[in-house]
C-alpha cells in the first residue's frame, strides 16, 4: 500500500468509489450539504488464501482478500459501507479508534443486532478526526479469521511533509489451523518474557472459551516474511509509515536496520515527535512513524525474535539503484531506546484542564493462571456491572495489572487522556488503546461527550472473549433497537 504523498493531494477530489456531494440521511443527525459521500461495497465471505508461503486455507475476508481494502478518505468526508453477510454465522464491523454515532459502532447486542447470514447492514459515519485507524469484525473469534482491514483518514490541512507513504498492516495467523480458531497448540494462560505465553500445546476447554492459539505465521498486508514486497524507497526522501496491529493476541517490539524512527501520531492523534530506536505495539494500537532516507542498502524492518518463532515478522526496506543483496537483519539490545507512553503528549495542546474527576472507577485486571477466565474489578463480562455515566462528566478509570500477561485496553466511542503528573493536563495525550504490564498502573481521563453504550474491553481477543470486558452506559441514553 504505497502512496506519493503529493499525487494523492492532487487527486484527492476525484477519489473513486462513489463520491457523491447527496447529504446524509437525516435519521444519522450529522448531515451537511456539502459532504462528500465515499461509498464502500463490503461482501463478508469464506474464502481460499494464500499468504505467499505455506498452505492454501479458508479465511473469512472482506471482499475475498486478507487485509480487507484499505479505506482512504478525507476528513470530513462521509464514509458509507454496506456490508452483504455471506458467512454461515452473523456478523458486524467496528470502526476501531473513530468517536462515531453509538448505532454505528458495530458491536453485535450493544450498539447494533448481529448481522445474520444473507442479510446486509449500511454503516454511515463522519470520517473524523484524521488519522489511521482500523477496522474488524467485532463478532466471536472473527478477527481472529482475516476480518479486519485498514482506514486512513487524511487531514484536511497538511501536516509533516514526506515523499513516500506506506500503511503496514500486522497480522498473527495459525497456518497449520486454517486461521487460528481451531483446537489444536494452544497456550496454556501462563505468563512470559515480553508478553508472550509458553509455548507448549494445550487444548481449550470444550465448553468454555477458547485459549490463545500458538501461532506460526505473522504477515505484513496479507503476505508473510518470504512473500513481502520490500519497501522501495530513494535516498533523501521522507518516509511516512503507518504501522497498525490488526493481531488477535501478538505485541510486537519493532526496529529498522539503519535508522532510528520518530513517532508522530499515537492511535491517530498528533503528537510531539518523540525519536527511538523500538516501536512497541499492541493489539489495536497504531503508530504513525517517519524516518529520513539517509543509509542506502537494504535493510529489515523487523519485530523481535523472542517468542515468535519461525514466524518472524520482518520487511525489507530497499533503496533504489542500491545492488541487491540479503537485507540486513536489525540488531536488538538493553541498550537500546524504546519510546513509552510517559514521553508522548499532545502536539496542539487543548483547553482541557485537570481536577477532581466527576468519576472515579477502580479496573483491576485479573485472570490466567491456569484458567481461561479473564476479569475486570473480579467480574467477567457480560455478568460485569456497567459503568454509569453522565453527559458532561469527566470520568477517570484507574487501571491495575494484576494478572501476568499485558492488556491493551481499549475503550470504544472515546479517546481517552493517559494522565501524565509530569505534565500540564492540557498536553496529556490522547489515545484509544493502551498497554498495561504485568503489575502496572496507569490512570486515564475521559469527556462523557457521546452518548451511549461503548464497549469497554481488552483487545488480546482470547480475553474479551474470556471475559475481561465491562460497559460505558450513559444515564438516560435510550436505544430503541432489539437485540
Amino acid at each position: 500500500m504505497n502512496l506519493r504523498r503529493r499525487q494523492f493531494l492532487q487527486t484527492i477530489a476525484g477519489a473513486a468509489l462513489g463520491t457523491t456531494l447527496a447529504p446524509l440521511m437525516s435519521t444519522i443527525g450529522f448531515a451537511k450539504p456539502s459532504a462528500r459521500i465515499k461509498e464502500f461495497q463490503f461482501t463478508a465471505s469464506a474464502t481460499q488464501v494464500q499468504l505467499g508461503e505455506g498452505p492454501d486455507f479458508e479465511a473469512w475476508t472482506y471482499n475475498g482478500q486478507v487485509p480487507g481494502p484499505e479505506i482512504r478518505v478525507q476528513e470530513g468526508d462521509i464514509i458509507r459501507v454496506t456490508l452483504k453477510n455471506d458467512l454461515a454465522d452473523a456478523t458486524t464491523i467496528h470502526w476501531h479508534g473513530i468517536p462515531l454515532q453509538n448505532p454505528m459502532d458495530g458491536v453485535p447486542g450493544i450498539t447494533q443486532p448481529a448481522v445474520k447470514p444473507g442479510e446486509t447492514f449500511v454503516y454511515e459515519f463522519e470520517a473524523r478526526p484524521a488519522g489511521s485507524f482500523l477496522y474488524h469484525s467485532h463478532a466471536g473469534y472473527q478477527l481472529d479469521q482475516g476480518l479486519y482491514g485498514p482506514l486512513v483518514i487524511e487531514p484536511s490541512r497538511a501536516e509533516q511533509a514526506y515523499d513516500q507513504e506506506f500503511t503496514l498492516v500486522l497480522e498473527d495467523w495459525v497456518l497449520r489451523d486454517g486461521g487460528g480458531t481451531a483446537s489444536v497448540q494452544r497456550r496454556p494462560p501462563m505468563g512470559g518474557m515480553h508478553g508472550r505465553m509458553h509455548r507448549g500445546p494445550a487444548f481449550g476447554p470444550a465448553d468454555g472459551p477458547l485459549w490463545e492459539p500458538v501461532y506460526d505465521g505473522y504477515a505484513i498486508n496479507g503476505r508473510v516474511n518470504g512473500a513481502i514486497d520490500g519497501l522501495l524507497v530513494r535516498k533523501g526522501d521522507r518516509i511516512k509509515i503507518r504501522l497498525i496491529n490488526a493481531c488477535s493476541a501478538t505485541v510486537f517490539f519493532l526496529r529498522l536496520a539503519g535508522h532510528s524512527l520518530t513517532i508522530t501520531h499515537a492511535d491517530g492523534n498528533p503528537i510531539r515527535p518523540v525519536e527511538t530506536d523500538v516501536v512497541r505495539i499492541g493489539m489495536g494500537e497504531r503508530y504513525d512513524v517517519m524516518f529520513t532516507a539517509d543509509n542506502p542498502g537494504n535493510w529489515l524492518l523487523a519485530a523481535y525474535d523472542s517468542g515468535l518463532g519461525e514466524g518472524r515478522l520482518q520487511i525489507p526496506v530497499l533503496y533504489r539503484d542500491v545492488r541487491r543483496e540479503e537485507p540486513q537483519t536489525p540488531a536488538f539490545h538493553r541498550n537500546l531506546r524504546m519510546a513509552d507512553y510517559g514521553e508522548f503528549q499532545a502536539l496542539h495542546p487543548t483547553d482541557y484542564r485537570g481536577g477532581e474527576a466527576d468519576r472515579i472507577f477502580n479496573q483491576p485486571l485479573s485472570g490466567g493462571m491456569h484458567s481461561s477466565a479473564w476479569g475486570i474489578n473480579g467480574q467477567v463480562y457480560p455478568y460485569a456491572d456497567p459503568l454509569m455515566v453522565k453527559k458532561g462528566e469527566r470520568v477517570r478509570l484507574r487501571y491495575s495489572n494484576h494478572s501476568m500477561m499485558p492488556h491493551p485496553m481499549h475503550l470504544h466511542g472515546h479517546f481517552f487522556r493517559v494522565i501524565n503528573r509530569s505534565l500540564p493536563p492540557e498536553q496529556w495525550v490522547q489515545k484509544d488503546t493502551l498497554i498495561l504490564d504485568h503489575m502496572q498502573r496507569f490512570d486515564v481521563e475521559f469527556m462523557a461527550d457521546n452518548p451511549g453504550r461503548w464497549f469497554h474491553h481488552c483487545h488480546n481477543l482470547y480475553h474479551m472473549e474470556a471475559g475481561m470486558a465491562n460497559v460505558v452506559v450513559y444515564e438516560n441514553f435510550s436505544n430503541s433497537m432489539t437485540f
